[in-house]
């Protein structure tokens, strides 16, 4: 880092200075509304302080995984993003929070730690893969929550393809090719949807026969895609049995060994590969700062997505633990939302430094859509019910909408092609 982005990380420009914890979908969408509606009266500040960079798209990590190899994929490049904004990003982690005295500390774990004084901070760090204490898991299987695990996953598969290349009978090459993913969430189908698909290709490529594949799902409880209505979930099974993947519901996964996944009720699944989906928890750098915590381990956030107790700090996205005020459950861990609250958070913003009163944030889910391999996904928007193609065209215009929100149209133009081209 340089001296100039130094000295602008440390040294307020502004009355009302405005740091935005996080860069992913809520902290960059907060950042680029704030910076776009802020007029010179404000006397507004942006601050974006994030480690990394380079946004990155979970939804995207199949591709990345199962297709070509590359060096690099990142959804939105962060300097491209704020190039022509008035956002200071500083490209460090947020190492503390001092709401009383209305600073936080950035560095490194170890130190050293600069200082910055805040008027609001926005606490927008996002989630991180949960690994349950299961023997075995956490040794064996790769989680899917970045580019470095997509790497991963495709370097593991690859080693398999070689074994499997120099393995003299069908029962050892299709025990090399044994790929596992646990969790039937919507992660989880959508990573085994593009193995279905995208595999037999790959193991062609090495001379070898699809039939010796064994793609498998596995979840604990009776069904997938439970978020999404019952017509739809069987919709996804069948697309699944098409592509050649098993899908074994109802038992608990019990202990994970070198080759193998074994089952509370006493079934195993051979697993060469295992990739696990099974679920995220907050931030854990978050909530050690001292704010409220709701039993899930999520930021509490107030009708306004304001942290109680903590005057002047927001807390969105995937940190956050936001009750729906129609029923009271807490807000699932989706883009739509993050984006949302982070909207709604910078129009109040606004409406602070303008004297004016904050206004609470009501969420509407609006549809929700699922890949079952690239060509191909499920979903719901508003009352209607789709599968097939029109529900992937759909999936991949959310995708859009949100380059063109934050980027506009160029950003939106050159992202839907390189989408088009990895096989979106």
């Amino acid at each position: 880092m340089d001296n100039t982005i130094q000295a602008g990380c440390t040294t307020p420009s502004a009355r009302h200075r405005v740091v935005i914890a996080g860069g992913g979908y809520a902290g960059t969408t907060l950042a680029v509304r704030l910076a776009r509606a802020a007029r010179p009266g404000d006397d507004i500040e942006i601050m974006l302080v994030e480690p990394n960079p380079c946004q990155q798209a979970l939804s995207e990590l199949d591709l990345v995984a199962v297709g070509p190899a590359r060096t690099e994929f990142c959804e939105l490049w962060h300097p491209t993003v704020f190039k022509d904004l008035p956002v200071t990003v500083c490209y460090d982690r947020v190492h503390e929070v001092r709401a009383l005295d209305g600073v936080v500390s950035i560095g490194s774990r170890e130190g050293p730690h600069r200082e910055i004084a805040y008027w609001r901070l926005v606490i927008a760090t996002g989630a991180i893969a949960l690994v349950p204490p299961v023997p075995g898991l956490a040794e064996r299987a790769v989680t899917m929550w970045s580019v470095a695990d997509a790497q991963e996953l495709q370097r593991r598969m690859e080693v398999q393809f070689r074994i499997a290349a120099t393995s003299a009978t069908a029962a050892e090459r299709a025990r090399a090719l044994s790929f596992v993913v646990i969790g039937g969430g919507a992660t989880g189908v959508e990573i085994v949807g593009t193995l279905g698909q995208m595999l037999p290709k790959r193991v062609r490529a090495f001379g070898l026969d699809p039939a010796d594949l064994r793609i498998r799902l596995v979840e604990g409880r009776p069904d997938i895609l439970y978020d999404l209505p019952d017509s739809l979930r069987v919709r996804a099974r069948h697309r699944l049995a098409r592509l050649g993947v098993e899908v074994v519901t109802g038992s608990m996964v019990r202990e994970v060994d070198a080759d193998a996944v074994s089952l509370a009720d006493g079934r195993s699944v051979d697993a060469s590969v295992l990739v696990f989906c099974g679920g995220a928890k907050a931030d854990p750098d978050a909530i050690s700062w001292g704010l409220e915590v709701d039993p899930s381990g999520r930021l509490v956030a107030d009708p306004f997505c304001r942290v109680p107790g903590a005057a002047g700090v927001y807390a969105i996205g995937d940190v956050a633990a936001f009750r729906d005020p129609h029923d009271r459950r807490t807000l699932p861990m989706l883009a739509q939302f993050a984006i949302r609250e982070a909207e709604h958070t910078a129009d109040n913003i606004l409406r602070e430094a303008r004297g004016g009163e904050v206004t609470p944030f009501v969420p509407h889910m609006h549809g929700e859509f699922v890949s079952i391999g690239p060509s191909w996904g499920v979903g719901w928007a508003w009352k209607f019910t789709l599968s097939g193609v029109p529900a992937i065209v759909m999936k991949r215009f959310t995708y859009v909408l949100y380059w063109f929100t934050v980027g506009g149209v160029r950003l939106a133009w050159r992202r839907t092609v390189e989408m088009l081209r990895m096989g979106r």
